[in-house]
């Protein structure tokens, strides 16, 4: 040996046993880490694909700029494409053989930035030349090369020739419209001004910090904000909205990874401390050998970043393999979406964390360590007293207990640094998993178009008046390929008064039966769902900020000018609809809609298919529209790039809450391996003097059920907290849901960490009694 640091080399290779407890502590915390960052990563990249594809790949768009503006715009040194689409939108009046028809002129690469993909055919590259979606070319009988007519709404002809035929948006389904695609060129000599809107379009190149150039736009040109319009999904997969929402959603999402780097210092640092406390004899001897404080603290140092160089390469190895697996199962639920998903990508982020927090926990947990081994006294350490007094002060409160029991508690309790350390490590296990779960109900919020009440057709009165007879409703329920059938229906700026005081409002009265009021027992807030399901004249009322609502309260509504009461039974923290004109959402039974407003007919049929029988379904049910005048809207494709939205967050969500489960198990049953190991000596010595192998076991899980106590109850103390304010950040603020207590995550992750710690130590137990007593002594 050329230095005394190459013994950390020789004592490791002696003490291999001890030394993968410690590796495997780290390779932990840096498998967490990188795992947990890659898994963002790779969910920042698959929504972004998916935002693209529903949203298009633009960034933002600006109205009301000149031609030479547009021009200097198109030539700054960060945008990579740009160029005008001027849309019709589907209400301007042209119709394709009776259908509305949306009308959009864009360059051929810009269109096929802002999500126009074509399924056969060319773009045009000529006026009188266009592209008609597929849906609508099926149900017309047109193909591509065929010659349509476009009726505008002064009664003239645009003649068209079909050249392509381009994927059905989400949003021309579900309004049942012809989407039609021409050259810009070709739409404004086609189509008057008065008829279009039009926005320039900009696509910035990578790395470009977007709301830092929209501003030196805004600068430059003297463009207002009103102007400029962002693509804020995609912006928000990306990281850079400029949204306050998701602002406080980047917020929260780095207070979350701020805990999941905290959590791995503590593992290696609890780790570091265990390892340290029983060698106190063998630093001791380097002392008297003529080490000096400051070598002692190289030495641990050293070791720790030893123990590095093998478990941060394991440790982001395992990372990539779960991020494998993520991926491949991702393209395995939904092929169609995440088909160009890379199953054996790299996450260069998720690698980069997890090794510098492995190097950077390596050393700040050694310091502590390091300090304590420099403190060792060389008389101690010779006397062969390295340890603490193992004098038991404060007796009583062990009086009365059974010896095993009773050493085992203050073994956990003699060391305080050291519990502090284990406590710590349990607490954050479980303040991880509690604060990762409220991301399910964000999921469960945001995702809307997967609630039950999501329809897959709708069939919409044609001026959202009560018109359609409840004999349809029976039509379509008897219909074989359909699953459930369910109406609303709806009488709009209904005048009210509350009967506590106030001004007059007005109210958008809504009918619900069986299924919806099912549906709404999640949201409910305050009341009873059944009292307004069973008992006429009682109301479904939304949570509003101003003036609270009350159950109990009253309020006189005029439908056509005379009053009628009604009793509000209860309140729910959102629906699936949305008031405009500051309206407020009333909810009522069948029966009472009918008594408060005279009306018997339904304003939408809402229509969910059984499955594999969706296409057959869509077209006789699109031809009852027609038939009997009323408006068609299919929501599978939309329902369908959701679905793949909810696989990658689910994927991400419930990944995330398995990692952490799986490391704080793995964590637990290693911590507790360490603190046995640290006391096989005086194990040892126990058995000899006549300890059975029963009370062993009972000691040992004296100490590790103080432990798991202490932490889960710390856990639960920050845990709670930390979830509500995940879920105030990411819920409440949005759709107004009130937080509870989560008992069902709170049972999971303190169930897992009691029985892990049970059942963990069984194994070092069963090795205490299989020690040799007479070895032991001789170690002494």
């Amino acid at each position: 040996m050329n230095s005394y640091l190459d013994l950390v080399k020789e004592y490791a290779k002696k003490h291999k046993n001890k030394n993968r407890m410690s590796l495997f502590v780290i390779l932990l915390a840096v498998a967490l880490v990188a795992t947990i960052f890659g898994m963002a990563d790779m969910e920042m990249q698959t929504q972004q694909r998916s935002m693209k594809k529903q949203y298009g790949n633009w960034h933002i768009n600006i109205r009301d700029i000149s031609g030479e503006q547009a021009e200097l715009l198109a030539l700054r040194p960060q945008a990579a494409l740009s160029g005008y689409v001027g849309v019709t939108g589907g209400l301007a009046g042209y119709l394709l053989d009776g259908k509305a028809a949306n009308i959009m002129g864009a360059g051929e690469q810009m269109a096929g930035e802002i999500g126009i993909r074509l399924t056969e055919g060319r773009y045009p590259q000529n006026a009188g030349e266009a592209v008609l979606t597929a849906s609508m070319a099926q149900t017309l009988g047109i193909e591509a090369g065929d010659k349509i007519e476009i009726k505008k709404p002064d009664g003239g002809i645009i003649p068209l020739t079909i050249t392509a035929l381009a994927e059905d948006t989400a949003a021309i389904l579900k309004t049942d419209q012809a989407g039609i695609v021409m050259t810009i060129q070709g739409f404004y000599d086609t189509i008057p001004p008065e008829d279009y809107t039009e926005r320039f379009y900009i696509q910035f190149k990578p790395f470009t910090n977007i709301q830092e150039e929209k501003g030196k736009i805004e600068q430059a040109f003297g463009i207002s904000q009103e102007q400029i319009q962002d693509n804020v999904y995609l912006l928000a997969a990306m990281g850079q909205s400029g949204d306050s929402y998701f602002l406080a959603m980047y917020g929260t999402a780095v207070i979350l990874f701020l805990f999941v780097l905290i959590a791995a210092v503590l593992m290696i640092s609890s780790s570091f401390q265990t390892s340290v406390s029983e060698r106190i004899r063998f630093f001791g001897m380097l002392r008297c050998l003529g080490a000096s404080r400051k070598q002692i603290k190289r030495f641990v140092i050293k070791e720790g970043l030893t123990y590095c160089k093998k478990a941060i390469p394991a440790g982001a190895a395992v990372g990539i393999l779960v991020i494998w697996g993520l991926s491949g199962l991702l393209r395995g639920l939904s092929p169609e979406y995440f088909a160009d998903m890379p199953v054996f990508g790299f996450s260069i982020p998720g690698i980069l964390a997890g090794a510098a927090v492995g190097i950077a926990s390596c050393l700040l947990a050694s310091l502590s360590p390091a300090k304590k081994a420099a403190a060792v006294s060389p008389l101690t350490a010779v006397s062969g007293n390295a340890g603490k007094s193992t004098v038991m002060n404060n007796t009583r409160m062990f009086s009365g207990r059974k010896i095993d029991s009773t050493l085992g508690i203050y073994h956990a309790l003699e060391n305080r640094k050291n519990l502090v350390l284990m406590v710590a490590s349990f607490a954050f296990s479980i303040l991880m998993f509690m604060s990762f779960s409220g991301l399910i109900d964000f999921m469960n919020h945001a995702i809307r178009p997967l609630r039950p009440w999501s329809p897959d057709i709708s069939l919409i009165s044609a001026d959202n008046s009560c018109s359609i007879d409840i004999g349809v409703y029976e039509k379509l329920q008897a219909m074989p390929e359909t699953d459930k059938v369910y109406g609303r229906m709806f009488d709009y700026e209904v005048p009210y008064v509350r009967t506590n005081g106030g001004e007059q409002e007005k109210a958008c009265l809504i009918s619900y039966e069986q299924y919806q009021f099912g549906w709404a027992r999640d949201s409910l807030v305050d009341g009873s769902i059944e009292a307004v399901m069973n008992e006429p004249g009682k109301l479904l009322v939304i949570s509003r900020g101003d003036s609270p609502w009350q159950v109990g309260e009253t309020l006189s509504l005029y439908p056509d000018g005379n009053g009628r009461t009604a009793e509000i039974a209860g309140i729910l923290g959102s629906c699936p609809f949305e008031s405009e004109d500051g309206e407020q959402i009333v909810i009522c039974s069948e029966e009472t809609f009918r008594s408060i407003t005279g009306k018997n007919a339904y304003t939408i049929l809402d229509v969910r298919l059984k499955k594999g029988n969706g296409e057959k379904a869509a077209v006789q049910l699109r031809d009852e529209a027609l038939k009997l005048g009323l408006n068609f809207s299919d929501s599978r494709k939309d329902k369908e790039e959701t679905q793949a939205i909810k696989f990658s967050f689910s994927v991400f969500v419930y990944g995330f809450l398995a990692v952490i489960l799986l490391i704080s198990v793995l964590h637990i049953i290693n911590n507790i391996n360490m603190s046995v190991a640290g006391r096989m000596n005086q194990c040892g010595v126990m058995r000899a003097i006549g300890m059975e192998g029963k009370q062993l076991l009972h000691m040992v899980r004296a100490e590790a059920v103080v432990y798991a106590l202490f932490g889960a109850a710390a856990g639960i103390l920050m845990g709670l907290p930390a979830h509500r304010f995940v879920y105030e950040q990411l819920v409440t603020s949005r759709w107004g849901t009130a937080w509870r207590v989560p008992y069902g995550q709170l049972m999971v992750i303190v169930g897992v960490t009691v029985v892990t710690t049970l059942l963990a130590v069984r194994r070092p137990a069963r090795k205490i009694k299989e020690m040799d007593i007479v070895e032991t002594i001789h170690a002494l």
